[in-house]
């Protein structure tokens, strides 16, 4: 039996065989445990909100001999920080914990930076959107504190040499997660946009509507967490997830976000009034054996952009559809293959789903005995749309590849 444990996502008692051949060790292979998201629920807490904050946690099952056992997840460690970081310096915070506490002492409310050892935390805003709309205008002096620390210093640029990052997502906090396993730790940062601006809609997480669906003989199935629904093996079959369109939600102007963009300025990270109408959806597809996108028709990521002026008749539609192609019995050994399915919008909107398909000698369930469907046409699907996004959790995998 598959089972679904709250945020992470485990495997069957039966065993993850290596696939092998050219797309073994791909981005979209769930071969070892991995970090494969994480969202905020809210996605943008807006003044005294309250946002949970959990991960999608991949565990591949124990092996069917049962000489080795399971990578499991032993405990979680989340923090935040009030700035953007990057990759130079591991991502670590530029403000000490310690040092922070005074800087923030003017805003009342401001957490702890460590947010727990829980398999979700809880982070509360308690920025005014005024404030952090000054700070992305780089006006310091809207937290005296913190002016004060970066006067003291000296010698740095207007903005103190801190990267506030602003975008018209909003003012970008970045959480940072360690799980920690039996096979070492996994770290992972994400960025939570907290409003700048309060008359404007909150940005929301992407809505999924049912599961991970197969088509078969043209008759669409669900799967569940079990492996009711049979898939043939060396079979292209069309998988597809259904949201509603509204999920790709129409920006605000950003101008009502921003400051209005310097024209003189090569490195403006803004951007322009109408540039698009709505927000980027970007899905991801998973799975524990196979690959995605035959025939050029899916790939490891579809997408949509609404009102993509370099794009216009881009369907909706195609950011829902994909092909999977299932192994023989030789590349995968296994009776059962999970395949996960995680959505991101590119304002820090973030969910998944998940699925367990049987693989076999029919598209029917293990017990159904019916008999074998012809391969279904793999339908309408967007190409990959290329490097992912920003707002993708970055993680190093505890374990080393596997060998094919």
């Amino acid at each position: 039996m598959r089972t679904t444990i709250t945020t992470v996502m485990a495997g069957a008692a039966l065993a993850l065989f290596a696939c092998s051949g050219s797309g073994f060790n791909t981005p979209a292979l769930l071969n070892k445990v991995r970090i494969l998201a994480i969202q905020a629920d809210p996605a943008q807490p807006a003044l005294g909100a309250s946002t949970t904050l959990r991960a999608l946690v991949y565990q591949p099952p124990p092996s069917a001999d049962g000489g080795t056992a399971g990578v499991s997840v032993t405990a979680y460690s989340w923090s935040w920080c009030p700035l953007a970081t990057n990759s130079s310096n591991g991502y670590a915070c530029p403000i000490d914990p310690d040092a922070g506490e005074s800087l923030f002492a003017s805003i009342p409310g401001v957490p702890p930076f460590d947010l727990g050892a829980g398999e979700t935390a809880t982070f509360t805003n308690p920025f005014p959107a005024p404030v952090l709309a000054a700070l992305c205008e780089n006006k310091l002096d809207a937290i005296p504190a913190l002016a004060a620390a970066v006067a003291s210093l000296g010698g740095l640029t207007a903005n103190g040499g801190l990267n506030f990052a602003c975008t018209i997502a909003g003012f970008p906090i970045t959480v940072n997660l360690v799980v920690h396993t039996t096979a070492g730790d996994l770290p992972a940062v994400f960025n939570v946009y907290l409003p700048v601006n309060d008359s404007l809609a909150p940005n929301l997480n992407p809505v999924l509507v049912g599961g991970v669906s197969v088509t078969i003989d043209g008759v669409d199935y669900q799967l569940d967490q079990v492996g009711t629904q049979g898939i043939l093996r060396n079979f292209d079959v069309p998988i597809s997830i259904d949201m509603p369109l509204s999920d790709a939600e129409v920006l605000p102007d950003p101008n009502d976000v921003l400051p209005p963009p310097d024209p003189n300025d090569p490195n403006n990270p803004y951007l322009l009034p109408n540039d698009t109408v709505n927000e980027r959806l970007n899905v991801y597809w998973f799975a524990e054996c196979g690959d995605f996108g035959s025939d050029s028709k899916g790939g490891r990521r579809t997408g949509y952009l609404g009102g993509d002026p370099n794009d216009p008749l881009s369907p909706f539609s195609a950011a829902l559809q994909n092909t999977w192609n299932i192994p023989t019995l030789d590349n995968y050994a296994a009776n059962f293959a999970r395949i996960i399915v995680v959505v991101r919008d590119s304002r820090g909107g973030v969910t998944w789903t998940s699925g367990v398909a049987h693989l076999g000698d029919t598209n029917a369930g293990p017990d159904a005995g019916a008999p074998d469907a012809p391969e279904a046409d793999s339908g309408e699907s967007a190409p990959d749309a290329g490097a992912p996004d920003a707002e993708e959790a970055i993680s190093t995998d505890a374990l080393p590849e596997a060998t094919p």
